[in-house]
């Protein structure tokens, strides 16, 4: 049964949302999607401060999973040091149009930068709200920091704030996990 202070809640919402799609980092649970927990949802929007009322359930659900399938991608590629396409940019812009202001990423001598433009409407709002504290962070961060952990069965999406970007772990349960696995299987 999920409970909702077993959540370690993300510094993002572009974050949260992602993790949302949660694996139990030992392998021995199966995955839970919590978008489908109407008790996370409410902790979700009311975190972020997202005003859900008069928003059909079933878009907004569906316009939650398309939008955490596309920053998924993106976080992956970043993950594997690889460069997000333009199609990638043209992807999230489609959701950055929707917020209540603008924002447009434009590479400038092939750096990423954000350029806000005024706008609104519930779902579009929310919507574009996630993809632009995933575009803020891509913009004013360091993309290098975006890491999946490197457990497995894990599979969470976080932040890198170590000193030289080289943690592979998202936290101490999980790197202590593959550290044990590592020492048992080189003892067989």
């Amino acid at each position: 049964m999920f409970k909702i202070d077993e959540v370690l809640w993300c510094e993002f919402p572009w974050l949260d949302l992602l993790n949302s799609d949660w694996h139990d980092h030992r392998g021995s649970h199966p995955s839970v999607d919590r978008l489908e927990i109407a008790l996370w949802r409410r902790h979700f929007f009311s975190r972020w401060r997202y005003t859900i009322r008069g928003i059909p359930h079933k878009k907004l659900l569906i316009s939650l999973y398309e939008l955490r399938t596309i920053l998924r991608s993106i976080a992956e590629k970043y993950a594997q040091h690889i460069k997000p396409s333009a199609a990638d940019w043209h992807h999230i812009n489609r959701y950055l149009v929707r917020a209540p202001y603008i924002r447009r990423i434009k590479t400038i001598r092939t750096k990423p930068n954000l350029f806000y433009v005024p706008r609104t409407q519930k779902l579009d709002a929310l919507l574009g709200d996630i993809a632009g504290s995933f575009a803020e962070t891509i913009v004013q961060g360091d993309p290098d920091r975006i890491k999946i952990c490197q457990n497995k069965n894990c599979r969470w999406v976080f932040n890198d704030h170590s000193k030289n970007k080289s943690r592979k772990w998202c936290d101490d349960t999980c790197g202590n996990l593959m550290k044990i696995h590592r020492y048992r299987k080189k003892g067989r």
